[in-house]
């Protein structure tokens, strides 16, 4: 065997083993996730139950803020069955208020006021995710709330905060999620026009 061909062996054996590699790593991805794993930490939940739904959203997303009232919905009819759990992408990259509205959301649940400033943000959304700095927009809804102003505005830029918002976006990172919002129901990922068949079947 010449050199020539010798060369062009080893190159198609590459060839095959990367494949192979991806193949494995793409599947490796694609099973499902333990639901203590894509829950985390559980910093944001409401409702108990049996069935653990989990979803990774962006504030600014519109496509996360049209499923907000069937997702109400859903939590609502399967109340008692249900453990709903939110956590952090913010997708940066397209969404410039995304990171600062995240930070809004978690410096109110830093006084029990997380889903209250949650749904505030998406009621509004069209109000704030074209203003250049909304920090204040984002206190005078801490204000509205009844929270705690000046410590919801140190809460809102502290590290911890940051933090906070950054393992969520880890785990999604690791997770390969791509777009938002994305829902898993036990561990399974789950299309939102699956989601009420997944849990019903479940639940049953």
């Amino acid at each position: 065997m010449n050199l020539k061909s010798i060369l062009i062996f080893i190159a198609v054996t590459l060839g095959v083993l990367g494949g192979v590699g991806a193949l494995l790593f793409q599947f490796g991805n694609n099973v499902d996730k333990p639901v203590a794993e894509i829950a985390g930490e559980k910093k944001h939940v409401q409702g108990t139950g049996a069935v653990t739904l989990v979803e990774f959203s962006d504030f600014q997303c519109p496509a996360c803020m049209s499923v907000q009232e069937p997702l109400k919905q859903l939590l609502t009819k399967y109340e008692g069955k249900i453990e709903f759990v939110y956590r952090y992408f913010p997708l940066t990259n397209i969404h410039k208020n995304a990171q600062m509205s995240a930070q809004a959301a978690e410096a109110a649940g830093v006084q029990d006021k997380f889903f209250e400033m949650h749904d505030k943000l998406f009621a509004t959304q069209k109000a704030w995710e074209g203003i250049v700095d909304p920090r204040e927009t984002f206190k005078g809804y801490a204000k509205e709330l009844g929270l705690d102003e000046a410590q919801f505005a140190t809460d809102m830029e502290s590290q911890s905060t940051k933090d906070a918002i950054a393992v969520d976006v880890l785990a999604a990172t690791r997770y390969q999620i791509s777009g938002t919002p994305t829902f898993y129901v036990n561990g399974v990922k789950t299309e939102f026009p699956q989601l009420e068949a997944k849990l019903a079947e479940l639940i049953k």
